[in-house]
């Protein structure tokens, strides 16, 4: 492999790790946000609404998935949680149904502090290399120089 395929892998990684990142720390943000109705369940090409019956925007939390993308490193895709949310008892509630259950956002504050570390881990990593190319150029330069 070029020291070039392996920059561009280590820049994959980096791009992943970022991904990772912004993607938890928009749900660590949202936690408190109002979430889908639990019974919810969405179908597939179906539209999935905005905002609830109160007219109030939707927080639905997502999760990224990271796959080799053959020789070119890491690709990420970003897919909703199932489920979006689930149900506690809280009749004072603005989305609280008859029964006094109101629905929360699907995260996991500790899920998404171990996805962070691992986020930051991979970062780390994937810079090392690119450092690690870079001195093996700054090498490779002087040797032809």
């Amino acid at each position: 492999m070029s020291i070039s395929g392996a920059l561009n892998i280590a820049v994959s990684g980096v791009l992943s790790a970022g991904a990772r990142t912004g993607n938890a720390a928009n749900n660590l943000a949202n936690v408190r946000s109002v979430a889908a109705p639990a019974d919810e369940v969405l179908r597939p090409g179906e539209e999935i609404p905005e905002t609830n019956a109160n007219g109030e925007r939707i927080f639905r939390p997502t999760e990224v998935q990271a796959t080799t993308a053959g020789p070119a490193g890491v690709q990420t895709q970003t897919t909703l949680v199932d489920p979006a949310s689930f149900p506690i008892y809280d009749p004072s509630a603005a989305d609280a149904n008859e029964d006094g259950l109101s629905s929360i956002p699907n995260v996991s504050i500790e899920q998404e502090t171990v996805n962070l570390i691992g986020a930051q881990r991979q970062l780390e990593a994937n810079v090392a290399v690119i450092r690690t190319g870079d001195e093996l150029l700054e090498e490779a330069i002087d040797i032809l120089a």
